[in-house]
C-alpha cells in the first residue's frame, strides 16, 4: 500500500475511534506502520472531521521525530515509538481512555479471566503496567510509558497478547493494521466491563478452569484453531 493509502488507512480508524464509545471528547489515537523506520499517528488534539489525511504527521523510529506532514503528532507518539521500535511485526498501535478499561487501569487491577469471551483473545488476565517512579514521569514519560509496556509483556509476543492496561491512564491495543488494533481496543473494553460486573456479583478468585480458557483461546487462535471460514 503506497502512503497516501496508510494515511488515509490511520485517518479512516481515528475518526471511526472518535465517533465510538471508546472515544472521551478528543482522547485516543492510532498509528499505523509504513515501513520498518517509519510510521504515522493521529495529530495532536485534532477535529478529525476538518483534518485532511495527507496532512497527517510521519514520524522516523531511528530520527526520533517528525519528518514529514503539517500538523503536530500526538502527545502519546514515544509510547508508540517504543513499541515499534520493539516489535516489528507491530503494524498498527490504538490508544483509548474508555470507560471500563480505564476504571481497572487506576484501581492498579489487571483484568481476571472470569469466562470463554476474554479466553477467546487472551490467554490470561490482561495486566496492568507497574506505576512510574517520579522521576520516569518527569523525564521522558511518554517514551517511559512504552518501556513500562514491553516490562510487562516480558517474553510475550504482543501479537498474541493484543493489549495491556498503563496504570492510572488507560489502555493501549495493537494488531497487524489499524482496524485489527482498534477491534482489539473494543474487545479489551467489552471484557473489561464484563470483568468488573462479573466481580460485583461473584467475587471468587478463580471463576473460570484453566481447561476452559486454553480451548477457547486455542481453537480460535491455536495451531489447530478450527473457529471461523477456512482461508481458500
Amino acid at each position: 500500500m503506497r502512503i497516501t493509502g496508510i494515511k488515509k488507512e490511520c485517518h479512516d480508524a481515528n475518526l471511526k475511534l472518535s465517533k465510538s464509545i471508546l472515544s472521551f471528547q478528543n482522547f485516543g489515537n492510532i498509528s499505523t506502520r509504513i515501513d520498518k523506520d517509519k510510521f504515522i499517528i493521529k495529530p495532536s488534539g485534532a477535529d478529525l472531521d476538518k483534518t485532511k489525511y495527507l496532512d497527517y504527521p510521519v514520524i522516523s523510529i531511528s530520527k526520533r521525530k517528525k519528518i514529514s506532514g503539517k500538523l503536530k503528532e500526538s502527545s502519546d507518539t514515544p509510547t508508540h515509538l517504543i513499541l515499534y521500535e520493539k516489535y516489528p511485526d507491530l503494524n498498527a498501535i490504538a490508544h483509548a481512555h474508555a470507560k471500563y478499561s480505564v476504571i481497572w487501569a487506576q484501581a492498579l487491577h489487571d483484568i481476571p479471566i472470569c469466562g470463554t469471551t476474554h479466553a477467546d483473545y487472551w490467554r490470561e488476565k490482561i495486566f496492568v503496567t507497574n506505576n512510574l517512579r517520579q522521576e520516569k514521569i518527569k523525564r521522558n514519560y511518554e517514551a517511559n510509558i512504552g518501556k513500562s509496556i514491553i516490562r510487562k509483556l516480558g517474553k510475550r509476543n504482543p501479537l498474541k497478547y493484543p493489549g495491556i492496561l498503563v496504570a492510572n491512564h488507560g489502555p493501549f491495543s495493537w494488531g497487524k493494521d489499524a482496524i485489527e488494533a482498534l477491534q482489539n481496543l473494543e474487545r479489551l473494553e467489552f471484557i473489561a466491563e464484563l470483568a468488573f460486573k462479573t466481580k460485583l456479583l461473584n467475587n471468587k478468585k478463580t471463576l473460570i478452569s484453566t481447561q476452559m480458557v486454553k480451548k477457547h483461546y486455542d481453537r480460535k487462535n491455536g495451531i489447530h484453531a478450527y473457529y471461523g471460514q477456512k482461508n481458500k
